[in-house]
């Protein structure tokens, strides 16, 4: 008995999970020079989740539309499908929201593309479609982005006091929401918990599972070091016992019995990682840094003969003690790439994100 198009969804997207298990993500990233997208792996149980939730709603258009295979999908009947929801009525309001319809876009490409329906270059994206909702401008939609963290305790005191625990760990590590949380390892232990918090030469110090299963140690801000240590007193472990490696991190997220579950997307966590990173580069910016980093970078070399840019991977030399500004802070090279490391990212670019001018 043929499959029908839920179950081929469901099939490619297992498929691009287990095969997301075997390789490196930034394997993969260096292999496309960075430039492309990759619709053929998944790298996460969460990504799947999300993926699969999205291809039930597209599977229940397909059938209403007459679409029975993959190849009844052509690229013009999935930009008709985000059409569709561009246009649908969500409670009282005209239409989904940019990001829904990207992602779902980003679903339909990793289903088309992975099963070798479709050439990459046929993929849709809602930017190439006409007359597509925008990501809102509106900085109150965007939860108060423009907002300090101490600007925003003082506007929202109820929510603050309601949250106060997860708000002063965020504030202590810089750490995201899901590193927070946790929820996408398969036993849902890999949000920071009695196995995540150690102490090194008097200071406290946190282990966490970042975007990709990236794993990375962030300090505790000094100032904040006694409140941590108030509210979390023996779940503090001695640095002896600390993961040696990431097969120790992994068998310590069988046991791990994490802090929270989840809270209110009304607290804003990128407001007080971006008051971390203030903080501890105003404290970076103090030390001395000596040494070359080499860092990949790439260079234009002309155009394929379909016209497409190409790229070649080089590398240039970075002084460590050289000056450096990046929003409204100067330092040198030294700290920001430090700070880059606690933040869990591996581009100085993205530290914009936290220390920008005006925040």
């Amino acid at each position: 008995m043929p499959k029908n198009l839920r179950h081929i969804f469901r099939s490619e997207l297992i498929k691009q999970r287990k095969s997301g298990l075997r390789v490196a993500r930034d394997a993969i990233k260096k292999s496309k020079n960075g430039k492309y997208a990759d619709y053929r792996h998944i790298y996460s149980d969460n990504s799947y989740r999300k993926h699969w939730g999205r291809a039930q709603k597209f599977a229940e258009y397909c059938k209403q539309n007459g679409a029975k295979s993959l190849r009844d999908i052509t690229p013009e009947f999935a930009k008709k499908y985000l059409i569709y929801e561009r246009d649908q009525s969500v409670r009282g309001y005209t239409g989904y929201s940019a990001s829904t319809i990207a992602s779902d876009a980003l679903m339909i490409n990793h289903i088309m593309i992975g099963s070798k329906t479709w050439r990459e270059d046929k993929k849709v994206l809602k930017s190439q479609i006409p007359n597509m909702p925008h990501r809102s401008q509106d900085i109150i939609k965007q939860r108060n982005k423009n907002l300090t963290a101490k600007e925003w305790v003082e506007r929202y005191p109820h929510t603050y006091n309601a949250y106060k625990s997860q708000i002063t760990t965020l504030r202590a590590f810089g750490i995201r929401r899901r590193e927070l949380t946790g929820g996408t390892s398969k036993n849902g232990r890999d949000g920071l918990g009695d196995r995540s918090l150690y102490m090194r030469g008097g200071h406290v110090w946190a282990i966490v599972q970042g975007k990709g299963g990236k794993i990375r140690w962030t300090p505790c801000r000094r100032d904040l070091e006694p409140a941590i240590k108030s509210m979390y007193g023996d779940k503090i472990r001695p640095w002896t016992d600390r993961p040696k490696n990431a097969n120790d991190y992994k068998h310590n997220l069988k046991i791990n019995q994490t802090f929270y579950k989840s809270y209110s997307h009304n607290v804003p966590a990128h407001i007080f990682r971006a008051e971390y990173a203030q903080h501890m580069i105003s404290d970076l910016s103090q030390r001395s840094y000596t040494g070359i980093k080499q860092v990949p970078c790439y260079r234009r070399a002309g155009r394929s003969t379909n016209g497409k840019q190409i790229y070649t991977k080089t590398s240039k030399s970075i002084n460590l003690a050289q000056s450096h500004t990046i929003g409204a802070y100067t330092a040198s090279y030294g700290a920001f790439y430090q700070l880059s490391d606690y933040m869990g990212h591996n581009r100085l670019d993205v530290l914009n994100s936290y220390l920008g001018a005006g925040r």
